[in-house]
């Protein structure tokens, strides 16, 4: 299809499309002569990928671009593509490629308390950007006085484990299990958050209801 085709398939402007194909979002079209290029199916998923991303989720450009490089790597692998959509979709930043540095102490605590809860769920224990992720908000809490129990972060992970354990469509193109993931983690997080502040919301009101009948 040609330019216009393509615009008017996936209700984007030709502003737009030339815009993310000069950003290197969108790759180019395959040449039919010196003015022309056509555009297939994979155009028109990246262009549904772009607009999932910048309308449900928020990403900006250079986000957006971030994964787009992933899955155009062809030495990244589709758990690389997952990794990077779910942190993306979660708004926490993907795994750096830099070797990471040597764990101070307060680290170093945080992986194993991670690692605990991981092994008490039966999580195969790889290095991740989920992974680094949880570490690194556990450390930050215990820094900030807001340390949490054992017993409470095996709570949490076994009610995550049942949560997480669901079924997430990762099938199709690549692209499409990009979409899938970020927008799923975006709106599974959102979801998860509201249902822990409904829920404090109401032991609150229980609780000071229980205050002023004594």
């Amino acid at each position: 299809m040609k330019l216009s085709a393509l615009a008017a398939a996936t209700g984007t402007s030709t502003a737009s499309i030339k815009y993310y194909l000069r950003a290197g979002l969108l790759p180019p079209g395959a040449k039919r002569n010196q003015t022309t290029a056509v555009y297939d199916d994979s155009h028109v998923e990246r262009l549904e990928l772009i607009a999932a991303l910048r309308q449900l989720v928020g990403l900006s450009i250079e986000q957006i671009g971030t994964l787009t490089a992933v899955i155009d790597d062809p030495l990244a692998s589709m758990l690389d593509v997952m990794q990077t959509a779910q942190m993306l979709g979660g708004g926490l930043p993907p795994l750096s490629a830099d070797s990471p540095a040597a764990p101070d102490a307060r680290t170093a605590a945080a992986e194993a308390r991670v690692t605990s809860v991981m092994e008490a769920q039966g999580w195969p224990d790889a290095p991740s950007a989920a992974r680094a992720a949880a570490t690194s908000v556990v450390a930050e809490m215990t820094e900030l006085g807001l340390e949490v129990s054992d017993e409470y972060l095996q709570l949490i992970g076994a009610a995550v484990d049942m949560i997480s354990g669901s079924d997430l469509d990762v099938s199709g193109s690549r692209d499409r299990m990009a979409m899938h993931v970020a927008v799923g983690t975006h709106r599974y997080s959102r979801l998860v958050l509201a249902l822990l502040q409904l829920g404090q919301t109401s032991h609150s009101i229980a609780r000071a209801g229980e205050h002023t009948d004594r």
